[in-house]
């Protein structure tokens, strides 16, 4: 279970003795930035603890894990909305009243969380595998809800400043779904850990291309079928293609002939080839218009 942030142990200790003025203001400036952290932290924490469960003993609270019990299966409901109609309408207690999906799922999943809350007063001792599972599958699902608001404000910035859709994917989109890959890669190569750096660096973009982009064309095939999906191959989806092949074709050569060794050189190298690649992308998103 996440655990909230508390106040007090955020408040720096200041020693306005013999630091002085500035520094007693500098203090109080940054007491209040916590401060203000902590104000949409508390908020966000909150709201993970009630959809994510907790695998941990130590962590485990009773009043979360029946919260968990209760908002889980409306959230994945909501997230396979596109896929069921949560507004069809069943049987359920009572023969001669019909009642929609959604009302069904929430109150079974109430009437469950409240029998755990009475039941469990201790932390489980069994094996906590369905736990580990669930919590992983509710966390790709929010992670994918917002990806997918966040590709939703992206498109309404496009309409607004009329920018074409190649801009926004080559830039804003692409920096942040790979800014946390940066971050991890780089602690990790700082860390001494070379190896695995570099195996994130494309175990990452394989994982997207391979089960995110199959998996995407599997659900849309599959809801178009028996027709066919037309893939729509524009020239910035070329440019990209050939980009990413010369990158790694050049990558195999170099890390070859310097016997499976990365030079500095290469760094600067790629550096240079992804500022060509973006440029070369918006000009012809811009000029393709």
């Amino acid at each position: 279970m996440m655990k909230l942030p508390e106040w007090n142990s955020q408040v720096p200790v200041c020693d306005s003795g013999d630091a002085g003025k500035s520094n007693d203001s500098r203090c109080r400036i940054s007491e209040l930035l916590r401060k203000v952290t902590l104000v949409w932290e508390v908020p966000a924490t909150t709201l993970l603890n009630f959809a994510v469960p907790s695998p941990s003993a130590a962590d485990w609270s009773r009043f979360y894990a029946a919260a968990n019990i209760a908002s889980c299966p409306i959230v994945l409901l909501y997230y396979f909305s596109s896929y069921i109609t949560t507004d069809s309408r069943f049987v359920f207690i009572i023969p001669w009243a019909r009642f929609p999906l959604w009302s069904i799922v929430l109150f079974v999943s109430i009437f469950l969380a409240t029998i755990h809350f009475i039941v469990e007063k201790e932390p489980p001792e069994i094996d906590q595998t369905p736990t580990v599972v669930s919590a992983f599958a509710m966390s790709v699902v929010l992670i994918s809800t917002l990806a997918g608001e966040l590709l939703n404000c992206l498109f309404t910035i496009g309409s607004i400043m009329n920018l074409p859709p190649a801009i926004l994917g080559l830039t804003v989109l692409a920096w942040g779904n790979s800014v946390g890959d940066l971050v991890a890669d780089v602690a990790l190569a700082r860390a001494g850990q070379p190896a695995i750096a570099m195996a994130g660096c494309f175990a990452g973009p394989a994982f997207n291309m391979l089960v995110g982009l199959g998996s995407a064309l599997v659900m849309e095939t599959a809801m178009l079928y028996p027709g066919a999906y037309k893939l729509q191959l524009n020239i910035s989806i070329v440019v990209a293609f050939a980009f990413l092949l010369l990158t790694l074709m050049c990558t195999l050569l170099v890390v070859t002939w310097f016997r499976f060794r990365v030079p500095r050189f290469w760094g600067y190298c790629l550096m240079g080839l992804y500022l060509s690649f973006t440029a070369l992308g918006m000009a012809v998103a811009v000029l393709s218009r």
